[in-house]
């Protein structure tokens, strides 16, 4: 995968982040210390791309920065339009401004409470081509509406909505989302509804959290409580005590669609016959049951009698082979009670995920899962690579782009956390939160082996 757009997320004083500056790519890696702020920068990332995009004002800005945008509109309506650096700038410009005037009440819609933070923005952003608007004259906008695809989006527009302040504005919201969000995640079209509660955006970010052994284990009972609170309650937000994205994971359980064939299917059955040597199954109820078949059993088993293997990967196996539609997957704690070699199985497939077409954003305190990553770079750009793949037994959808990589790193410095960005070698990122520590355990391994040596010798 070749994303278009590149950003990055800059956060100052953020609960306890001093700084961070975060630039996307198609797979991104946080590493670092426990209580570090992994998880926040990660589900700030995830509110980004998922809700961001309610912030837009009801009504046009009165600021100079929108007003160029305004005049920008009017004279490219009706003309071959491309939205060059210089222009990109001016919309990314007005999605800051809306930011800087949010980021309180966007804070708080993620984490369910309020976090401190002094400055949210998007930074250094680029295309790598400049992104075509396509406006179509049509005679009615009845039944019309935006679209997008590769590299360009389709705005319809009549004689009237051409000079109307408001069908502009509504392309300004349009062109800005998909500037900064295309193919990461739903287009900006109203978010689905059941009653007051607000369901995933078809294209929403997957975010499958940390402990999901107690989420598969418990979520039928938790999904009622919150339903039978949801009709006592008069307030969605006194119902929910989760963050925003973990809720949206459950919900998500709810919906699988298993009405056709998945994009991702054949990857999900990969972790099944390499790592779980059996297979995942729905069954269909208002609240779905969850089984698991161990490969030549006919026997189905409920989650509660399995291993956590099975209970940590499950949900990343069913929405693999389902047709629920997500555009990029965040992923915390990859690894979590998983073995050493089913972490390097796991890795893989998840760079499969980004040669598909998937980003993936994961948090991980594993060393395995961070040297295979870098195993696959150093496969991607060795001289001999072929001869390599073939005795390793990998495939082309394994090997990793550096170019496709980022690394950061979350360290404690005092009472804050400094996070900076990992430098790639040919042989990868270096990793110090995992280097010092094992190094450490080297020596000291060598130093009692030594010692008791000397011990025999006296």
């Amino acid at each position: 995968m070749r994303m278009e757009q590149s950003w990055a997320l800059k956060v100052e004083r953020f609960g306890k982040i001093k700084r961070a500056e975060i630039e996307i790519a198609p797979l991104m890696l946080f590493v670092g210390e426990n209580n570090s702020g992994k998880s926040y920068m990660m589900s700030l990332l995830w509110g980004l791309l998922s809700e961001a995009r309610k912030f837009f004002p009801k009504e046009p800005s009165s600021s100079q920065t929108y007003q160029e945008i305004d005049r920008f509109l009017e004279r490219s309506i009706g003309n071959r339009c491309k939205i060059g650096d210089e222009e990109a700038q001016l919309f990314i410009q007005w999605f800051n401004d809306i930011l800087r005037n949010k980021k309180s009440e966007f804070i708080k819609t993620i984490f369910r409470r309020k976090i401190p933070i002094g400055s949210l923005t998007i930074e250094r952003y680029h295309r790598i081509k400049p992104l075509e608007v396509i406006f179509e004259k049509r005679e009615s906008l009845d039944g019309t509406r935006f679209s997008s695809g590769k590299g360009y989006i389709r705005i319809p527009y009549t004689e009237r909505s051409k000079e109307q302040v408001i069908e502009r504005y509504r392309m300004a919201q349009y062109i800005t989302w998909n500037l900064l969000m295309d193919e990461l995640t739903s287009p900006l079209y109203p978010l689905a509804k059941q009653g007051r509660v607000q369901t995933r955006a078809i294209g929403e970010a997957l975010y499958l959290p940390a402990s999901r052994t107690g989420f598969m284990l418990s979520y039928k009972a938790v999904m009622q409580d919150l339903m039978e609170r949801l009709i006592a309650q008069e307030h969605e937000e006194q119902m929910i005590e989760f963050t925003l994205p973990v809720y949206r994971f459950l919900q998500a359980l709810l919906r699988l669609d298993e009405s056709g064939k998945s994009k991702y299917e054949d990857i999900g059955q990969f972790i099944e016959e390499h790592i779980m040597h059996g297979t995942m199954r729905k069954e269909k109820e208002t609240f779905p049951s969850f089984y698991y078949c161990p490969k030549g059993k006919q026997e189905e088993l409920p989650l509660y009698v399995t291993s956590s293997l099975v209970t940590e990967l499950s949900p990343l196996i069913l929405f693999l082979k389902s047709k629920t539609t997500y555009r990029s997957l965040f992923f915390e704690e990859a690894e979590a009670h998983l073995h050493p070699r089913v972490q390097r199985i796991l890795a893989t497939a998840l760079v499969k995920l980004v040669n598909r077409g998937m980003p993936v954003w994961l948090t991980t305190h594993s060393d395995i899962l961070f040297q295979q990553v870098n195993n696959l770079i150093k496969l991607h750009q060795h001289p001999k690579r072929e001869v390599l793949m073939q005795e390793y037994g990998y495939t082309a959808e394994d090997l990793l782009d550096p170019k496709k990589v980022k690394a950061y790193q979350f360290h404690h410095a005092g009472h804050e956390t400094v996070i900076t960005p990992l430098v790639p070698t040919e042989n990868g990122f270096p990793a110090e939160t995992f280097n010092d520590v094992i190094l450490d355990l080297n020596e000291e391994t060598y130093a009692f082996q030594i010692w008791e040596e000397d011990e025999r010798e006296e």
